[in-house]
């Protein structure tokens, strides 16, 4: 039976956490999710394609040791989070009566309904941490499955403890929070500012989100083209999800603008110049991935892969001028947009479509920057 305590632990912080981090989750749990899972085949579409779509984040994770490694810290850091959001919330004074109520427990009771909470909140871990140990049953690896299975109740418990050691040491009158601030002073350009809102405010999406982007152009998806990796075709389909991953920064940038540089739009700037502003942010903030593209492919082709990389991001973001806020609007169109762009490059219209999404992105912006709808 659920304690009194579990539920009220579960309602404060689990569901605030939710709320908190609906857009990043969002984005890991549609898009990914939607991309690589539910995605059917049809049409000429090769089959081993499909199963890189299908199989390439789960199978490469129950037998790969460095996909293992990559995905392992990428849960350490989502439970990383998961304290900062804690430890916060702790500290707000609508949530000092659990100073009371939860230290009059013994620590081992402390510690169960910690636990569970931790483990509403590390459901998504958990579920895709299921999902690896019955496709690995299936496919004859146990190991790494259950290695997975040790870790993410290893993540839990630790996350546990650390609550519990919070809350009595805060009972006390000790203050203890969790942060990761980057001590880093230096001059910032107009252009860069949200690439410093990344460092300083939302690192961890910043850093899972490059995470993701890397790994669709390195871990595994090379190895299951290897007759034909220098197909452009193959290479742009990489290019389009490594992007698609960038999502939750595109979402986050645009808000940044509407919100705290709601001021900028006075500033002596023509929105030719905005524009090429955008466009720049986006070449540093794809630094990484031009990096791999120069690796794996000749010097031509990652420049013009890069550009196309840039295009889709401006095009994404355009739709955001459009769209404004709104979440639920905006992951459908660009769930179809990222279809439409899918059989383009399938049929041979790679370098087409970005002519077209980089016009329409210009236009997007050019009509709409000086009309954006105040956030309410």
């Amino acid at each position: 039976m659920i304690s009194p305590l579990t539920i009220v632990l579960t309602k404060i912080f689990s569901r605030g956490f939710y709320r908190a981090n609906a857009g990043i989750l969002l984005f890991f749990f549609v898009i990914l999710i939607s991309y690589t899972i539910l995605i059917n085949p049809a049409g000429t579409m090769p089959h081993e394609m499909f199963e890189f779509y299908q199989l390439i984040v789960m199978l490469t994770f129950i037998s790969s040791p460095l996909t293992m490694t990559v995905i392992f810290i990428t849960w350490l850091l989502y439970t990383v989070k998961s304290w900062q959001y804690v430890t916060a919330q702790l500290t707000a004074t609508e949530n000092c009566f659990l100073f009371y109520s939860t230290t009059a427990l013994s620590k081992f009771r402390q510690l169960r309904s910690w636990w569970w909470m931790q483990f509403v909140i590390t459901l998504p871990i958990t579920i895709y941490g299921i999902l690896a140990v019955v496709l690995g049953i299936i496919k004859h690896h146990y190991l790494l499955p259950f290695i997975s299975t040790l870790y993410i109740f290893f993540l839990i418990t630790v996350s546990a403890a650390i609550y519990v050691w919070l809350t009595n040491r805060l009972s006390a009158g000790t203050a203890a929070p969790l942060a990761l601030k980057l001590p880093l002073r230096w001059k910032k350009p107009f252009f860069s500012l949200f690439l410093y809102h990344i460092v300083y405010e939302i690192k961890l999406g910043g850093v899972l989100t490059k995470i993701f982007s890397l790994f669709c152009l390195t871990s595994g998806a090379y190895s299951m083209f290897t007759s034909n990796r220098h197909d452009i075709r193959v290479a742009g389909l990489l290019v389009l999800t490594a992007v698609a991953g960038h999502l939750y920064l595109i979402y986050q940038e645009h808000r940044f603008e509407v919100t705290t540089l709601a001021f900028s739009r006075n500033f002596p700037y023509s929105r030719n110049r905005h524009f090429l502003y955008i466009a720049l942010r986006y070449l540093l903030l794809l630094l990484p991935e031009m990096i791999l593209l120069f690796i794996m492919e000749p010097p031509l082709m990652a420049m013009l892969l890069l550009l196309y990389a840039v295009s889709i991001m401006l095009c994404f973001r355009g739709l955001l001028y459009w769209l404004g806020l709104n979440m639920n609007v905006y992951l459908p169109v660009v769930f179809a947009a990222y279809i439409l762009l899918f059989w383009l490059i399938m049929y041979g219209f790679l370098w087409q479509s970005a002519g077209v999404m980089l016009l329409l992105a210009y236009g997007l912006f050019y009509f709409r920057y000086y009309k954006l709808q105040p956030v309410e």
